[in-house]
């Protein structure tokens, strides 16, 4: 049997999650960068300057992403005078701006955090990243997911509907579509893991979903 490792990222939840940022990001360093869409910063923006007043941990910048998840768009990161100062990168938006970010702290071989502002997509708690090139999608495996998510229930219940809408409708086919892809399989235990936890994506959703949207 091979060795292998399984990481899944510990996450905070609520409307004022922000405020665990020291907590849970001072021994990874004193610098951040934070990188995500134009929109997405302008709405956590305050609340993350916020957080960290105080705390030892200064942001350097602000910085769009590059609008599509690319190589390209993550090598010009990786060029930029405060992504390179900086300990530790604040992810935040939605799916594009999160791969670009997780690709490139995988490149520099830096933490990154996640903060997401749109409940569309599971890009914040993955390691995988979907790469848009000219004529085709690349996957590329980071080599681990974000330290932590920080998810505040407030920015993201002040998005646009259609996102969480999306969400729903996303988390709702999990349940179903890896029950389908593993009958009959017999499973490690990892994997049987996902399968259980899978299990319980649909009740709650099926039970609060309407009343949410």
């Amino acid at each position: 049997m091979e060795n292998y490792s399984v990481q899944v990222p510990p996450y905070t939840v609520g409307p004022e999650a922000y405020r665990q940022i020291e907590k849970q990001c001072h021994i990874y360093g004193k610098k951040a960068v934070v990188v995500g869409g134009k929109k997405a910063m302008a709405a956590a923006k305050d609340k993350l300057l916020a957080a960290v007043k105080d705390t030892g941990i200064e942001i350097l910048d602000f910085v769009w992403f590059g609008g599509e998840c690319t190589f390209n768009n993550a090598k010009k990161l990786e060029q930029l005078e405060a992504v390179r100062q900086a300990d530790m990168i604040f992810a935040v938006g939605g799916g594009k701006s999160m791969d670009t970010c997780k690709a490139l702290a995988d490149m520099l071989k830096k933490p990154v955090f996640t903060f997401p502002t749109i409940a569309s997509n599971c890009a914040p708690v993955t390691a995988l990243c979907i790469l848009y090139g000219k004529d085709k999608v690349e996957f590329y495996d980071a080599q681990k997911p974000a330290i932590h998510c920080f998810i505040d229930t407030k920015i993201i219940s002040n998005a646009p509907i259609k996102y969480l809408r999306a969400g729903i409708g996303d988390a709702l086919s999990k349940q179903y579509e890896v029950c389908f892809n593993t009958r009959g399989r017999v499973l490690n235990h990892t994997n049987n893991l996902g399968v259980q936890i899978a299990k319980d994506c649909s009740e709650r959703l099926l039970q609060y979903g309407v009343k949410a949207l």
